[in-house]
């Protein structure tokens, strides 16, 4: 099948996207190509899909985007649009409409709450913007899309009720990229890792302010920030307290790095840490990244938002923790590295539990799988 995957917000190389749904679905015998936004319009192939992209508006003009990405996906020769948030669904049932072709639609997050929280609109607004978000976005979905993907049950139920073909298709991490992450040199080490973008809400200064009661105690530990700043007033804001507290032989700010290197980074370390703060969105699922540390082997300092806090406790590989309060983060670090032992086994519970169950390998069979009754019927 000739699939034309859609998004008028993720970047062409996204990893979802073209990472895993992209090379699996190439990887079967379909053709690919992806249409997105970029800060340059470009048309090229890489591993085999096509990319196609459209230059991006700012964001106040975000429906210029989806002009762009509208005329381009009218002019794709294909047999499925494969969409990944209300606005390309939006555009992918015009399309579906005007050219008579399948659709599939991949809802990534709760999107109704990502779009009603976006600093854009007032917070008075923001209970307005969610329910326009929410009803526009169930009756596209009860309407024009021949199959629904979801990443977890908590979305997967809210399509049910009004979708008859809904798929969990998790965000799982590649397995295969961490192959070798799990088999530490040297469990006595004191080495805690962050994966991630760097922004305040992922918890940033929560696990920088931890930290400094870690070194109260343990003064050769170290802590690895690997990703990049979003915002570049919170990077100064971060940067001048780092510098002012003289943390430098201690922390790291390695940057923003290729994925596929980001598992080297994994392997020099023994705790992992993600202490995303309350905000409505992020207590309702489970982190790639908690999963993509489970595949590293790392036992992990976790949020005890319900979801994560229930999976850490049942596959015994963290610490949940609340994520506001840093004697109690600080003291799950600490734990972990004055108990190596009991560390690793729970970091190889994480990812015994990854290889069973909660990798992309499942999961691009699962997807195949979808396509596969699409294509019959």
């Amino acid at each position: 099948m000739k699939i034309c995957m859609i998004t008028t917000v993720h970047a062409p190389l996204d990893q979802r996207i073209f990472h895993k749904e992209s090379k699996s679905l190439l990887n079967v015998g379909h053709s690919v190509t992806i249409i997105a936004p970029d800060d340059d319009k470009y048309t090229k192939q890489v591993d085999g899909i096509y990319i196609k992209t459209i230059k991006r508006a700012k964001k106040i003009f975000h429906p210029l985007t989806m002009v762009r990405v509208f005329l381009l996906g009218l002019k794709q020769d294909c047999d499925v649009y494969h969409c990944h948030e209300p606005g390309s669904l939006l555009v992918c049932s015009l399309l579906k409409i005007i050219k008579r072709k399948k659709l599939v639609y991949d809802a990534h997050e709760h999107y109704a709450l990502l779009i009603a929280t976006n600093p854009i609109f007032p917070k008075i607004l923001q209970q307005i913007i969610y329910k326009i978000s929410d009803v526009g976005e169930k009756f596209l979905t009860s309407t024009f899309p021949e199959s629904v993907i979801t990443v977890d049950e908590i979305l997967g139920n809210k399509f049910r009720e009004i979708c008859t073909n809904v798929w969990i298709i998790s965000n799982y991490p590649k397995i295969e990229l961490f192959e070798d992450t799990h088999l530490k040199t040297n469990i006595e080490n004191k080495n805690l890792i962050y994966v991630g973008g760097l922004t305040e809400e992922r918890g940033i200064m929560e696990i920088i302010l931890a930290f400094e009661n870690v070194l109260k105690k343990i003064p050769d530990a170290k802590l690895l920030f690997v990703g990049g700043f979003y915002h570049q007033h919170f990077k100064s804001r971060i940067m001048d307290y780092y510098h002012k507290q003289g943390l430098e032989k201690n922390i790291d700010f390695v940057g923003q790095v290729p994925y596929s290197k980001v598992a080297g980074y994994m392997k020099e370390a023994n705790v992992a840490i993600s202490v995303l703060q309350p905000n409505g969105r992020y207590e309702l699922g489970i982190s790639v990244k908690f999963y993509e540390y489970m595949c590293a082997g790392l036992p992990i300092v976790i949020n005890n938002f319900k979801y994560m806090k229930q999976l850490a406790e049942e596959i015994k590989c963290g610490i949940p923790v609340n994520p506001t309060d840093i004697k109690e983060i600080s003291n799950a670090i600490i734990w972990f590295f004055e108990h190596p032992k009991k560390a690793r086994q729970m970091g190889e519970n994480g990812r015994r539990a990854a290889e069973n169950c909660f990798s992309w390998e499942i999961m691009e069979k699962r997807l195949a799988k979808m396509y596969d009754e699409i294509q019959i019927n």
